[in-house]
């Protein structure tokens, strides 16, 4: 089993398992990206609390290149938090140049439900400060970009803290799989088994 943990299907957010047949398990997210606050009600939509058959909330968070949000995302991001709180749901984490805040407010809100850090592309230290706040590391096109940095960041994650994602870049999750087994120089069925317990580690929360 390959776990997808952030991509994309007609402009959703979801989390999609493929088995080696090509077969795929679409799971649905829901929550309000970072870019969007600027364009929605003062209040976050109430649809949003309809999440029974919702596998995690996202993808949502902080995006400092939107500096004139910002408050405002920071608001909407902790009621996502609440959200996820309350109806005991995983978060996919979009952060770019806000990881300080992301671990403040983690600490601010006391949340215990599991954030996975989506497309993470910053330095070893930063990624070992999320880890030190029980955060899960994804991985995407930093695999491809940089794999100088990719390599320094693989040998720093604990396996059962590691997930992998295709996002937006129309990669197949096989190739992201055998990419970072190939930087690991780990066996590709061992990285899968790996990533699914992980998974399963977040299912468990709901």
């Amino acid at each position: 089993m390959f776990v997808d943990i952030h991509t994309h299907l007609d402009n959703q957010s979801v989390i999609k398992i493929v088995n080696d047949n090509f077969e795929e398990k679409i799971l649905t997210t829901v929550g309000i990206h970072p870019w969007e606050v600027g364009v929605i009600a003062n209040e976050v939509p109430r649809d949003l609390q309809s999440l029974g058959m919702t596998t995690a909330i996202g993808e949502v968070g902080l995006d400092k290149v939107h500096k004139e949000t910002f408050e405002k995302q920071i608001e909407v991001f902790e009621e996502m938090i609440r959200l996820s709180e309350s109806y005991k749901k995983p978060m996919i984490i979009h952060c770019v140049r806000a990881y300080s805040e992301i671990i403040e407010i983690r600490k601010k809100t006391r949340a215990t439900m599991p954030w996975v850090i989506h497309g993470f592309n910053s330095s070893v230290e930063t990624m070992r400060q999320l880890l030190r706040h029980d955060m899960y590391i994804s991985l995407g096109e930093i695999l491809y970009r940089n794999e100088n940095q990719a390599v320094k960041i693989l040998k720093n994650i604990p396996l059962g803290r590691l997930f992998l994602e295709t996002d937006v870049s129309g990669r197949d999750i096989k190739d992201v799989y055998s990419k970072a087994a190939g930087l690991l120089e780990c066996d590709l069925d061992f990285l899968c088994r790996q990533i699914f317990e992980n998974y399963g580690r977040l299912e468990t929360t709901h």
